[in-house]
């Protein structure tokens, strides 16, 4: 079970720094009236509580709400990975083993800081505040929906300097913006991530390909995308080159698949994004039949 706790700014101890501006959004995302609130997996609710923070209480009522939702099915996994130096960045990825309609479906990315000893006044002692939320990162669209898709969001914050690092956890969810049913959820302790995904020895934030392999950092095109994992080889993708054909000395080609491509796309209007920037010939931003004479008389112009 992983939470995070939300502070009220009338009802957080004082002189702490436990109240942040993005509560608001959340508990407004589940119409939080009543002190305190907690809301399971965004669908389940319970308002009010006992006395001095007498917690016990209330176990039977969080035991049974656990137990009604353990053992729920999800199609998501997720996986946070990242490096923890003066910033923090990370990649969370969201993989999927079977389908599901992503409608209305967002990757919420949470900072959290767990385990503060602190002064709570209501109940007139001290107690060890979980998980506090820290800073609501991110929200995300998640675009896929099938068996054995995956998708990566990625980003960094800085660590505020009245936090314990050794404390500071990274929560992402999965969650259904219209039922507001949380499906998946995972957190790591940012100094727990992988500093070094595809062990080639060279730290994610500074791999030029993270996920796969390349210790020697191959960079032709010195776009910082290395060449293992560059889908769009700046030296072979030149202006015109559409089809990112090349000689067996590596040289770009362009001939009359060139040409097709490019009438192709004034047709159908589909492209791919390695051939984007190599469309507009005559660099009039505009993309239409000028360019195919400019590409014709290019290539005419090679021939001869």
């Amino acid at each position: 079970m992983i939470n995070i706790e939300w502070h009220n700014p009338s009802f957080t101890p004082g002189n702490s720094d436990f109240d942040i501006p993005e509560y608001s959004a959340r508990g407004s995302m589940y119409g939080v009236s009543g002190i305190p609130h907690t809301q399971w997996n965004g669908v389940e609710e319970t308002v009010g509580g006992y006395a001095n923070g007498n917690w016990e209480a209330f176990i039977g009522t969080f035991t049974a709400l656990y137990n009604s939702m353990i053992d729920d099915d999800t199609p998501y996994a997720i996986e946070i990975n990242g490096y923890a130096g003066a910033d923090v960045s990370y990649d969370v990825t969201v993989s999927m083993d079977a389908d599901m309609s992503n409608s209305n479906q967002k990757v919420d990315i949470f900072v959290v800081e767990d385990n503060i000893w602190s002064y709570w006044t209501g109940a007139s002692q001290y107690h060890n505040a979980r998980n506090v939320a820290r800073d609501w990162l991110a929200t995300e669209d998640l675009n896929i929906s099938g068996s054995g898709e995956s998708e990566t969001f990625s980003g960094s914050f800085s660590l505020n300097d009245d936090w314990n690092s050794d404390s500071v956890r990274i929560i992402a969810i999965v969650q259904n913006y219209s039922s507001k049913q949380v499906y998946q959820v995972t957190q790591v302790n940012i100094n727990d991530m992988n500093p070094d995904i595809d062990d080639d020895g060279i730290l994610n934030g500074d791999d030029n390909c993270i996920d796969i392999y390349n210790p020697n950092q191959e960079d032709s095109d010195d776009d910082l995308i290395g060449d293992v994992c560059d889908p769009c080889d700046n030296l072979v993708y030149v202006l015109g080159n559409l089809s990112g054909d090349a000689n067996n000395l590596g040289d770009p080609v362009l001939d009359i698949m060139d040409i097709l491509t490019l009438v192709d796309f004034l047709i159908t209007g589909e492209s791919h994004e390695c051939q984007d920037p190599v469309m507009n010939i005559n660099d009039d931003e505009h993309i239409n039949i000028v360019d195919v004479i400019a590409l014709v008389q290019i290539i005419l112009n090679t021939s001869n």
